[in-house]
């Protein structure tokens, strides 16, 4: 941790969005059976509100004699809702005005249920869920500024955590977090030079582009995102879900589909000391994060075939190192922080017949700095079979492991200042295969097998069943 305390009355600038508390099974319900509209806006206190306004429609009045016609207009209607890339169509054609003028609105509903079955912490079941509500506007087209985009997310999530009932330090789902509604995201974006150089700026979310994989994206496990070694860094994790900071990035990208990347963030993103609603702080004494990533691309028919990414990060600030004498008496010391990772992707196996059914593979590897971060090394790795089952092309198995190692300074300051044993490691196993039923409808079953679950002590190994839902609005 850094060892000065933010004054924020007196040092800080800081926004406060804060919305309220919406069930979201409640929410999913409303959407389920979608009426007519939802509106989203902001009020004069800064809390984003939602509101439905639910009618009936395309109903038939049944009566002897007209049981044809209706019954071939409902399959009609069946099929073309089936077939639509989402479901609420296109608004009656509003989203396509809405699209000719740049303006693109994206809805995304998760919804998962977790079981502990055996070993952790305790045997139990949660459900828990998350809502990102996505604007999309090309401003070349709405206003005449060239190569310009601008991005605004809010994120919502609800339910309970599954891995406070396994111990995992590594979390199980990539969508556990507090029950709260944020603004995530509000970046601009400028491309220059043949739209070779973009440079975006605002609420950046550092994995939607940096340490990043195509073929790990299936997984649900946090720990395929971005690496545990970065996500856990820093006095409130990096710039990443569910908490997001102000940033500048700069990316260039070679014609031969190299990169290279930089961002600079906020070193502590929101307030530590309250996780809910949005909150931007400027703080002089939170420092920066510094990234960077050069990453070697190979691309045939807009297929990935290659993908190499060597990555750095590093914080301004200085955070304390715990040195405890043999009494246990501590003394704290100033180091930097900072890591690297190493990111591989694949293509291994290729139907030339059909494309889409292939066989991929992926490899991670980071460290940070021992002294001061929990999770000193992470190696993790797998493989994913798409359009295996042949009936539906868009399915796919995925199957990875996650070894996360917990540094020895942090598991000595546990057990010395908190009375906590940590495990020096943790293993993670999953498997999972992503079911496309509809454009608009995914189901994913999941199993996860936790070796040395981190903060659980009476047990060795937990098994974890799961399950997710996705509907694209």
């Amino acid at each position: 941790m850094l060892t000065s305390k933010m004054n924020l009355a007196s040092i800080s600038k800081k926004v406060f969005i804060g919305p309220p508390r919406i069930d979201m099974l409640t929410l999913f319900v409303l959407l389920v059976f979608w009426g007519t509209n939802v509106n989203a806006q902001i009020s004069s206190h800064d809390t984003l509100f939602l509101s439905f306004n639910l009618t009936q429609t395309n109903s038939h009045v049944h009566t002897p004699g007209n049981n044809t016609e209706p019954q071939k207009e409902d399959g009609l209607f069946l099929t073309e809702i089936l077939q639509r890339t989402n479901i609420s169509g296109d608004w009656w054609g509003a989203r396509n005005t809405f699209n000719e003028s740049g303006i693109d609105v994206e809805l995304i509903y998760k919804g998962e249920m977790f079981s502990n079955l055996s070993g952790g912490l305790k045997k139990a079941t949660t459900t828990l869920d998350n809502i990102d509500l996505i604007f999309l506007a090309d401003l070349e087209k709405g206003f005449g500024l060239g190569n310009t985009n601008l991005k605004i997310q809010f994120l919502g999530n609800s339910g309970g955590v599954p891995c406070d009932f396994v111990g995992a330090g590594q979390g199980i789902s990539n969508i556990e977090t507090i029950p709260t509604w944020k603004l995530y995201q509000a970046l601009l974006e400028k491309k220059f030079f043949g739209e070779r150089l973009s440079i975006a700026t605002g609420l950046y979310d550092l994995n939607s582009e940096f340490d990043c994989r195509e073929t790990s994206s299936i997984f649900i496990n946090p720990s395929h995102g971005i690496g545990p070694e970065i996500a856990q860094s820093g006095l409130n994790g990096p710039s990443i879900f569910p908490t997001t900071s102000a940033a500048l990035r700069m990316k260039y990208e070679f014609g031969n589909g190299n990169y290279f990347q930089t961002a600079i963030l906020d070193g502590v993103p929101g307030d530590p000391e309250n996780p809910y609603n949005t909150h931007i702080i400027f703080n002089k004494e939170d420092g920066l994060l510094l990234t960077a990533e050069a990453g070697y691309v190979i691309n045939k028919d807009e297929q990935l075939l290659t993908k190499i990414a060597f990555g750095m990060w590093t914080y301004t600030s200085k955070f304390g190192k715990n040195n405890f004498s043999d009494n246990n008496e501590n003394s704290i010391s100033l180091e930097k922080n900072y890591g690297f990772y190493l990111s591989a992707e694949k293509l291994l196996v290729s139907n030339f017949e059909n494309p889409n059914k292939n066989i991929s593979g992926f490899l991670r590897i980071g460290y940070a700095n021992k002294n001061i971060n929990p999770v000193d090394f992470y190696l993790g790795g797998g493989f994913k079979f798409t359009g295996l089952l042949g009936w539906q092309e868009d399915n796919a198995l995925g199957i990875a492991f996650a070894l996360a190692h917990n540094s020895l300074a942090f598991r000595n300051s546990s057990s010395i200042l908190n009375a906590i044993d940590i495990k020096s490691y943790e293993l993670n196993f999953e498997a999972t295969y992503l079911l496309p039923l509809t454009p608009w409808l995914m189901l994913q079953p999941d199993i996860q097998y936790i070796v040395n679950p981190s903060y659980c002590s009476q047990s060795a190994n937990a098994f974890v069943v799961g399950s997710r839902m996705q509907l694209v609005f």
